[in-house]
């Protein structure tokens, strides 16, 4: 009977050791890009990137997904030196033209507005010109008003721009009369002012975007799980309603 016992505890061992090397590792690119990746001021990591890759995880056992931070600038040469296969919360437009990568349906919109204190934009006319404006703007990423143009000599050659990578700095800086204006993803600026209502009556934030954009799933060209299957994946964790949860955690409606 002891036998028997410990055969069957050999057999459960070899099983568990054989599901787990047959998991396979996936790395997900990912740099701050608030509400999608943060970091608070102790250096923690978290966002809804983050909550997307735990949900991922959860819900099957095939791949094991991973975080591995990079920079805005360089996600790029990150993703040719193999650092990672997949970005979330990506979209082509960004740089990704001429990569050998694929994008998955849409799973949410999103955009940037300019936001400035009431006390000098007296109207949403003030917004019409950037021309003598001194604009608060994030390192490394691709702006409409500048022609989808992130490199930084360019911004600096061509607007009176300072950058940052922190969207909370930036809004500070036009609250704080240090600058004129600041450009502000709408999801980060809609959950600031959820913890922060009381500047909320201080701004004025466009109506127009900058730009609106589609939130995909970048996966890289011939690469597991395909892009097909992260398409499978979202919609799952869609149908599950775990989707949305992750969405209302930052104030998002998809």
């Amino acid at each position: 009977m002891m036998i028997k016992n410990l055969f069957a505890i050999h057999l459960l061992i070899l099983s568990f050791c054989s599901d787990l090397s047959a998991t396979e590792e996936v790395n997900v690119g990912g740099y701050i890009f608030p509400p999608f990746v943060e970091k608070d001021e102790k250096g923690n990591i978290s966002g809804m990137t983050l909550d997307l890759i735990d949900s991922l995880n959860t819900i099957q056992n095939k791949y094991h997904f991973n975080l591995i931070l990079t920079s805005s600038r360089r996600r790029y040469v990150a993703f040719e030196q193999g650092q990672f296969d997949i970005l979330f919360f990506e979209n082509k437009l960004w740089g990704w033209q001429k990569t050998a990568i694929q994008a998955t349906k849409v799973y949410l919109k999103g955009g940037e507005v300019f936001i400035a204190l009431k006390s000098r934009a007296k109207s949403q006319n003030y917004f019409n010109s950037l021309k003598g404006k001194s604009i608060a703007a994030m390192l490394g990423y691709h702006y409409k008003f500048a022609g989808l143009n992130s490199d930084p000599e360019f911004l600096r050659s061509k607007f009176n721009i300072s950058l940052s990578t922190d969207e909370r700095m930036n809004i500070q800086l036009v609250l704080l009369e240090r600058m004129d204006i600041a450009i502000v993803t709408k999801s980060y600026l809609d959950r600031f002012l959820t913890y922060n209502p009381s500047v909320k009556s201080r701004l004025l934030v466009s109506s127009k975007m900058d730009q609106e954009y589609e939130h995909t799933i970048l996966v890289r060209n011939d690469t597991n799980p395909s892009v097909e299957k992260m398409d499978r994946f979202l919609e799952q964790l869609v149908q599950s309603g775990e989707y949305d949860k992750i969405l209302q955690r930052y104030g998002i409606a998809r």
